[in-house]
């Protein structure tokens, strides 16, 4: 894995991020984006940071929303009701976003990308990248032009050194194939 400039390795800053996310210290966590954005400049660091960032700041949304609500605690039955319901969503909140870390944390850790579900694409976002949009059909089409890690691309495919053109002919082993002849 590639250091940065004060000799740290990049992925330390994604693991120390999303293990702050985690433990909602949101603070430290955009002193820590501040940090990597300012003086690391690393484009795959940054993106990583920004993504525990953003995943943080959700928890924190969710938690101030439902923090409007407390007034319902002094409702005599009402109180009860809503505490419940408020542990149920914190629950949840909060498995989600462990199990976002955890996922975050093992692929950040092996130097790859954290493909935090919404957040990478918003991470994206925020660093200029724009991915372009392919349809269902696309991706079926181009996703069947994969073979043996070489990538078809217009209709031509680089096969054991022969090219294929729309699938008209195929050499295997020297031998010259047509789909409409009978074999």
């Amino acid at each position: 894995m590639e250091k940065g400039k004060l000799g740290i390795r990049l992925s330390f800053y994604a693991v120390a991020a999303f293990i702050l996310a985690f433990l909602g210290y949101s603070t430290v966590l955009a002193l820590l984006t501040g940090f990597v954005l300012i003086v690391e400049k690393n484009e795959w660091a940054s993106r990583q940071v920004i993504q525990a960032f953003f995943l943080c700041i959700f928890a924190d949304i969710v938690n101030g929303i439902l923090n409007i609500f407390d007034f319902l605690y002094q409702i005599p039955l009402m109180g009860s009701v809503w505490g419940t319901a408020i542990s149920v969503i914190d629950g949840i909140v909060s498995l989600v976003v462990l199990i976002f870390c955890i996922m975050a944390l093992v692929n950040t850790a092996k130097g790859n990308e954290a493909n935090v579900p919404g957040l990478n694409g918003l991470a994206n976002w925020a660093y200029g990248i724009v991915a372009p949009k392919v349809n269902q059909a696309q991706q079926a089409y181009y996703g069947q032009q994969q073979f043996n890690g070489q990538q078809q691309f217009n209709g031509q495919q680089q096969f054991n050194g022969q090219q294929q053109f729309n699938g008209q002919s195929q050499q295997f082993n020297g031998q010259q194939q047509n789909p409409n002849q009978p074999q």
